[in-house]
């Protein structure tokens, strides 16, 4: 299984990465991703997420939480 520590850090530069492709400061993603669930995401389906690449899974966590209500372009 998948230690904490993992997972945790993983979610960190996925933040980062989310905030410097849609312009937002790491607090602001943080909370956006949050608001809509997708950083429990994260942890559910880290066993996957963590074999693509980081520009992909911002992708994929921004149509996420577009279908969830999100305005992020």
């Amino acid at each position: 299984m998948y230690s904490i520590r993992d997972i945790a850090e993983y979610a960190v530069m996925l933040i980062e990465v989310f905030a410097k492709r849609f312009h937002l400061t790491l607090q602001e993603a943080q909370r956006y991703l949050s608001k809509y669930h997708a950083l429990e995401l994260v942890q559910k389906h880290y066993g996957m997420m963590h074999t693509q690449t980081f520009e992909d899974m911002a992708e994929t966590l921004a149509v996420y939480c577009r279908r969830k209500g999100g305005q992020v372009a």
